[in-house]
């Protein structure tokens, strides 16, 4: 059934259209522009009028973990779990976050191929949810960040090997844990545990393929390794000095940012291990000032959420669209690209993050106008994911 969507119009790649529509057919944009010159359109139709609100991409978030929901024991509710229950717990959070206006993420790190599965699930309609591309299991070094999140390798032969494992699962790209980590003591933010040639090997297997290389990346050591060996974006980059921002720049990596998880966890300090929340704080007091040098370089920024880390549920990738104007410095304009259209360049995927003529048919409806108010984003309306209108609390029609 032909879905025609009316109102302010906000495509993205191009300006908006004030008294404007957007008809999807058969799944896919079929027009964008203004509703007086909209195609018309026989038999049973669903309209949607988005009144004082705006009509925008469907939101993507560059960075989740969608087999954990955000309790205050990351770690321990990973390992407390069997498969069938994590399995669960990424099908509950797919339905959360597609009814928040999600339409695709990117898992950076699961256990047992649970987040590829479920992408594949919800690709062939047998699960809800929003489009799912997955890293599988995140590459860490002995003792390093995340290893219920990952596989333990060492050395450029293991990494490319376990690169290749993951990918021949049905992973989208990889993951490499280039630094040290905010939920893991022991190891200094800024540790660097891999060899520059150690993690070329791993993203050698993935560009090679046309897949994503991420990298977790916060201390400056790290984050510049991790770019000279090919990372195709940096995660977090809560420590970025004018070097390596220069490295980012001529790399073309982009920076995804997650500074919605820390400002979750430190409004909830009371109830975190100390040891973590002292890491956040020092992370808290340098990542405005990093983040804000890139921006000011022009370094592409998608935002996200790191979904799943301590307080942090999934489905909140328009908190962190509002962060990026009330910190960083972004314009709303800006923030509305980088959970869009940026944070689809992360995910390898230039169809998705506008209305454009040719797109899949995921649109949001908002109720206010996001270049207004930014947090508008906030306020999802209706969801519709490749012209099927979505469930949603409050939703209208």
């Amino acid at each position: 059934m032909p879905v025609l969507l009316r109102g302010r119009v906000l495509p993205v790649l191009a300006d908006p259209i004030p008294r404007g529509a957007v008809v999807i057919e058969g799944g896919v944009i079929t027009y964008v522009g203004p509703a007086a010159r909209a195609p018309h359109l026989t038999g049973e139709v669903t309209e949607v009028d988005a009144g004082d609100g705006a009509v925008v991409p469907g939101l993507v978030d560059a960075h989740v973990h969608l087999v954990a929901d955000g309790a205050a024991d990351f770690a321990g509710s990973v390992l407390r779990s069997g498969t069938e229950q994590l399995a669960a717990t990424a099908a509950a959070n797919a339905r959360r976050t597609l009814a928040a206006g999600t339409v695709a993420v990117r898992d950076l790190g699961a256990p047992d191929g649970i987040a590829v599965a479920l992408g594949q699930q919800i690709a062939a309609g047998r699960a809800p949810g929003p489009e799912v591309t997955a890293a599988g299991r995140a590459l860490t070094a002995p003792g390093g960040h995340i290893p219920y999140l990952g596989v333990e390798v060492r050395g450029a032969g293991e990494m490319a090997d376990a690169a290749r494992v993951e990918l021949s699962a049905g992973a989208g790209g990889i993951k490499l844990v280039a630094t040290g980590g905010v939920l893991t003591p022991g190891a200094a933010l800024g540790n660097a545990p891999f060899a520059e040639a150690e993690l070329a090997a791993a993203a050698a297997v993935a560009r090679d393929q046309g897949r994503w290389v991420a990298a977790h990346a916060i201390g400056h050591e790290g984050t510049r390794r991790a770019l000279r060996a090919g990372a195709t974006s940096v995660e977090h980059g809560y420590l970025l000095d004018d070097e390596t921002v220069e490295l980012m720049a001529t790399t073309g990596a982009v920076l995804v940012t997650t500074q919605v998880a820390v400002a979750r966890m430190l409004r909830n300090r009371h109830l975190v291990d100390p040891a973590v929340v002292a890491r956040a704080e020092e992370v808290q007091e340098v990542a405005i000032t990093s983040l804000r040098r890139a921006a000011r370089a022009g370094i592409p920024i998608a935002g996200a959420t790191d979904a799943g880390t301590p307080f942090n549920p999934h489905g909140g990738v328009a908190e962190e669209a509002a962060l990026l104007v009330a910190d960083i410095g972004l314009t709303t304009a800006q923030a509305l690209r980088a959970v869009t259209a940026t944070a689809a360049r992360c995910l390898l995927r230039p169809d998705l993050g506008h209305l454009s003529v040719g797109a899949p048919g995921h649109v949001v409806v908002t109720g206010a106008d996001p270049l207004d108010d930014v947090t508008a984003l906030t306020d999802v309306r209706a969801v519709v994911l490749a012209g099927r209108l979505v469930d949603t609390p409050g939703g209208t029609t």
